[in-house]
C-alpha cells in the first residue's frame, strides 16, 4: 500500500507479489494440516471398543487436534497466522485492484489486464476495473487469449476444456476432463471447508457445550458458502456446476458404449436434481437398451456422500433459524433474536465473514480508486 500511494510502482509490484506467494502457501499448509489430520483420525482406532456418551467422538477430536499442532509446530516458519485475519482481503481479490496500475505503471500490460480480469471475477459490479480492463485490452502489446484468472483452480480450466470437447463431439476427452474437473472440484471444496475450521471469538458465553455449538455453528455456516464461491466461472455463476459435471459424463459414456458409466452418472445427476425431466428421459431411454439393466442406476459414491452432508447440513441449519429464538431481554419479549438474521444472538449465531477484517474503500486515499 505504501509503496503504491508513493508512487514506486515496481516496490508495489514486487510486495503485493510477496504477499500473494505468502498467503498462498501459508493457506495451502493450513488446508494439508487440517485435511490430511482429518483423515488420520478418521482412520484411527479408538482408544476403548465401545462408544460411551460420545467418547469416540472426543477421542477423534483429540486425535485429530494433536495431529494439528504438529503439523503446524513443524511447518512454523511457513505458516503465518496473522494471514488468516486478512481472508477476506484476499477473498475479494483486493491485492489485483492495486496491482493491475503497478503492473501498467512499470510496462507489464499483459499482466495488468490479467490483474483487471481477476479483480473483475470476484468483483462483477466494479465499473472503473471494467474501463481499466477494456483499456488494456486495447494496448497493441496486450493479447485477449492471454488474459487469465490469476486465482482460478484447476477444475475451472479442466470444466471448460471438457465443454469444449463436447462441442467437438470427442467424448473420450469429455471423459478425461470431466473426470478430472470433478475430482479437482471436490477437492477445492474440501480445502475451501477446512478454511473455515479456525478460531472463533465465544464472546462471554463460556459453558462447554454451547461454547462447541456456538463454534461449530459459526464453522457450518462457513462451509455452507464454499458452494457459492467455487460456482463462480470466471465471473459467470453457474449453480448447477457440480451436477452438471454428470450430465457431460452420461451422454459422453453412452456414446462410447459404457452404459454402466453412463447409468451410474445419471444416477448420480438425478440425486442433484431429482425432477430433471431431460434426465428422467434419458434413464427411461437407457433402460430400454439391450446392454442396460436396471441394476446400473446406482449414484456414485462421492456423489452420495455428497447429498448426505448436503442434506444434513440444511437440516441442521434449518433447525437452527427455526429453534435458536430467544430474547434479549426477558422482560420485553417483543425483542426476539433469531439465528436466521445476522444480528448476534445471546447462545449460538449464525454470524458470516462480517467478522472478519475488511478494507473499507471509503475510508482509503482516493488514488486507489483512480483508473489508468
Amino acid at each position: 500500500m505504501t509503496a503504491y500511494l508513493e508512487d514506486r510502482y515496481e516496490d508495489c509490484v514486487n510486495y503485493f507479489e510477496k504477499a500473494l506467494q505468502i498467503f498462498r502457501s501459508s493457506q495451502q499448509l493450513i488446508q494439508n494440516c487440517r485435511l490430511t489430520c482429518k483423515q488420520e483420525s478418521d482412520y484411527a482406532n479408538p482408544l476403548y471398543p465401545v462408544d460411551v456418551e460420545d467418547l469416540m467422538f472426543y477421542d477423534k477430536t483429540l486425535r485429530n487436534t494433536l495431529c494439528i499442532v504438529k503439523c503446524r509446530q513443524e511447518n512454523v516458519n511457513d505458516i503465518y497466522d496473522d494471514v488468516q485475519k486478512f481472508q477476506d482481503i484476499f477473498d475479494k481479490r483486493i491485492p489485483y485492484e492495486y496491482l493491475n496500475l503497478c503492473y501498467f505503471k512499470v510496462n507489464s500490460s499483459q499482466k495488468a489486464a490479467s490483474s483487471a480480469f481477476t479483480f473483475l471475477v470476484a468483483n462483477p459490479d466494479h465499473e472503473l476495473m471494467r474501463i481499466n480492463l477494456k483499456r488494456y485490452s486495447e494496448l497493441p502489446d496486450v493479447q485477449i487469449n492471454d488474459i487469465i484468472n490469476y486465482e482460478a483452480k484447476e477444475y475451472i480450466y479442466l470444466y471448460f476444456y471438457g465443454c469444449a470437447a463436447y462441442e467437438k463431439k470427442d467424448w473420450n476427452a469429455v471423459i478425461n476432463y470431466m473426470e478430472k474437473s470433478l475430482f479437482s472440484y471436490l477437492q477445492s471444496e474440501d480445502e475451501c471447508r477446512s478454511l473455515c475450521e479456525g478460531p472463533f471469538d465465544a464472546g462471554f458465553f463460556f459453558d462447554f457445550i454451547p461454547s462447541i455449538s456456538n463454534h461449530f455453528t459459526y464453522v457450518l455456516k462457513c462451509k455452507r458458502n464454499c458452494q457459492k464461491k467455487l460456482a463462480n466461472l470466471n465471473g459467470k455463476i453457474h449453480e448447477d456446476l457440480l451436477p452438471s459435471h454428470y450430465h457431460y459424463l452420461q451422454y459422453a459414456y453412452f456414446k462410447k458404449g459404457n452404459f454402466l458409466a453412463a447409468c451410474e452418472a445419471v444416477a448420480s445427476y438425478l440425486l442433484f436434481v431429482p425432477d430433471d425431466e431431460t434426465m428422467l428421459n434419458n434413464m427411461r431411454y437407457y433402460i430400454k437398451q439391450p446392454k442396460a439393466q436396471k441394476e446400473y442406476f446406482i449414484p456414485r459414491k462421492e456423489a452420495v456422500r455428497y447429498i448426505e452432508r448436503d442434506t444434513y447440513e440444511k437440516r441442521i441449519i434449518q433447525f437452527i433459524k427455526k429453534e435458536f429464538v430467544f430474547s434479549k431481554n426477558a422482560s420485553d419479549k417483543s425483542k426476539v433474536d433469531s439465528l436466521s438474521n445476522d444480528q448476534q444472538n445471546e447462545d449460538i449465531e449464525l454470524d458470516d465473514d462480517s467478522q472478519q477484517l475488511v478494507i473499507q474503500k471509503d475510508n482509503l486515499p482516493n488514488k486507489q480508486k483512480q483508473n489508468i
